[in-house]
């Protein structure tokens, strides 16, 4: 699955509350992401508590913590 939000609409928090709701619903659960390299949401997942797991020639693969509830 990917998430993509059309650039006339990008850069009004759509992204972000979107991936808020996947961390919520996930319930302390870690959540992986994989994003190129240069795109630049990798800094709105940086933001959002996912660190850099692994990486190819052209992703970065992400993660989340898991928590406790």
């Amino acid at each position: 699955m990917q998430l993509q939000i059309h650039p006339l609409h990008q850069n009004k928090g759509y992204g972000k509350a979107v991936i808020e709701q996947v961390i919520t619903s996930a319930q302390s659960k870690p959540i992986k992401l994989t994003v190129l390299k240069n795109n630049p949401a990798l800094g709105l997942y940086k933001r959002l508590g996912f660190t850099i797991t692994d990486e190819d020639n052209y992703e970065y693969h992400m993660q989340t913590r898991a928590t406790r509830s």
